[in-house]
């Protein structure tokens, strides 16, 4: 059910930064040091429960000490924001328990669904309004109190958006992309604009034939309310992309608008919201 009152918006799901105020946060992800658990150990459940996917980055340049599942961290916040957006966070008659749909899925196929309970200590400035209760599956008697259960989120309107459409040109702020995300380029790129331009030209240009001989080097990608495609930007080898364009269609103009790259464990973080990215080019 709905709360009676507004649900109230959070900025993210769990803590994401050490200074950031409890009441930003939606719930408190509890581990026993004692035991020898961590910050990670509920999202090392999750992963248990899941069906197999690799939820770490290859490259020795996007792993953090400490992280074993960035990926999935990220992938858990932002489905909590969509679903918040939807109003697809279900709670309980009494408003003491919340679920949400996490969109992961057992071996047998079975929806996986977060729960909490009230923090009831909240109020007196000690933690997030709720406290994480467990990760269950569709079959699970835990999940009686919201029936029917939640809807996972929702990205797509129109299915032709998930094509790149080659009849579409691509307007690209070569400037733009040069200047504002100089430090993501290769560095033999930074300090050389014209290099820099020529090189992501050169790119593009090839771009349209790859899409069609091959259609899935197209991949969604979810930011900032929107569905946009990122495409893989070859600058310093044929074989191996070093950056992801990032493509907002623009459906009156027949165009595809490309302001700005992203690196790989960016990119992968942001498609893997809608769906396992094949990880032919987009893998870091």
């Amino acid at each position: 059910m709905v709360p009676t009152t507004a649900p109230k918006k959070y900025a993210s799901l769990a803590k994401r930064y050490k200074t950031q105020p409890p009441e930003q946060i939606f719930a408190h992800f509890s581990f026993d040091r004692e035991r020898g658990e961590n910050w990670e150990t509920p999202y090392y459940h999750l992963q248990r429960m899941a069906k197999d996917e690799d939820w770490n980055f290859h490259r020795d340049q996007f792993k953090a000490t400490g992280q074993t599942y960035p990926i999935l961290t990220s992938y858990l916040n932002y489905t909590f924001l969509r679903l918040q957006e939807l109003n697809r966070i279900k709670y309980s008659t009494d408003e003491m328990r919340a679920c949400f749909n996490t969109g992961l899925q057992t071996p047998n196929e079975k929806d996986i669904f977060a729960t909490f309970r009230r923090n009831r200590f909240a109020r007196e400035g000690k933690g997030p309004d709720w406290i994480l209760f467990g990760f269950f599956d569709s079959y699970s008697d835990r999940l009686a109190d919201f029936k029917p259960l939640p809807e996972i989120a929702s990205y797509i309107e129109d299915p032709a958006d998930l094509v790149c459409d080659t009849s579409y040109t691509f307007e690209v702020n070569y400037d733009h992309i040069f200047e504002d995300n100089r430090e993501r380029l290769p560095d033999v790129l930074k300090d050389n604009r014209t290099l820099a331009i020529s090189a992501i030209q050169g790119s593009v240009e090839l771009l349209k034939q790859k899409i069609i001989r091959n259609y899935k080097i197209a991949i969604p990608h979810w930011y900032d309310s929107k569905l946009q495609l990122l495409l893989p930007l070859n600058l310093t080898s044929a074989h191996e992309a070093d950056l992801a364009l990032v493509a907002d269609k623009d459906k009156e103009r027949r165009i595809y608008r490309v302001r700005t790259v992203l690196t790989m464990d960016m990119a992968y973080v942001d498609a893997r919201l809608i769906t396992r990215p094949d990880r032919e080019w987009l893998n870091p």
